[in-house]
């Protein structure tokens, strides 16, 4: 899919360098496992695995066995991002649900954002209080994607 150069500047501008709110000053590495669905991961941390929630961000679910709209999308938009066994850096922001809150990075790329602005996720409702110093930014690319119709906003 092509993206206009509005977009471009927008995902490379707001990516390289924004870090969540109240994390460590250095991310921790991981490989990546799985990828389960749009917004949750496998880890693997020197043989240690970790169940990973993309922190701020929610994706379609599959429910009783059945994708909601989008769900593969989402999923394989992830997959492309961050193709299992690739070496990624992560953040850990919290817990919920027994699995680790992350934001992850790849190649200085903020993952959970690349998400948002592609149109492959939403916000959760959570994004203020867990993202606070990447707030702006993420509410900015779902606005974006929300008007040019991207993934989940598709009309």
């Amino acid at each position: 899919m092509l993206k206009s150069p509005l977009s471009l500047a927008l995902i490379f501008g707001i990516t390289c360098a924004l870090v969540p709110v109240s994390v460590a000053a250095n991310p921790l590495e991981a490989v990546v496992d799985s990828i389960v669905d749009g917004d949750t991961v496998t880890l693997n941390q020197g043989g240690r695995a970790i169940a990973a929630q993309l922190a701020c961000i929610d994706t379609p679910d599959w429910i009783n066995g059945q994708p909601q709209t989008n769900a593969q999308g989402s999923k394989d938009y992830l997959t492309s991002l961050i193709p299992v066994g690739s070496s990624v850096q992560y953040y850990d922001v919290g817990r919920a649900n027994n699995q680790t809150l992350v934001v992850i990075f790849s190649q200085r790329q903020n993952i959970n954002l690349q998400m948002v602005a592609a149109g492959q996720a939403r916000l959760h409702s959570s994004y203020g209080r867990t993202c606070r110093n990447s707030a702006e930014a993420l509410a900015s690319a779902e606005t974006s994607a929300r008007s040019q119709g991207l993934g989940v906003w598709g009309r």
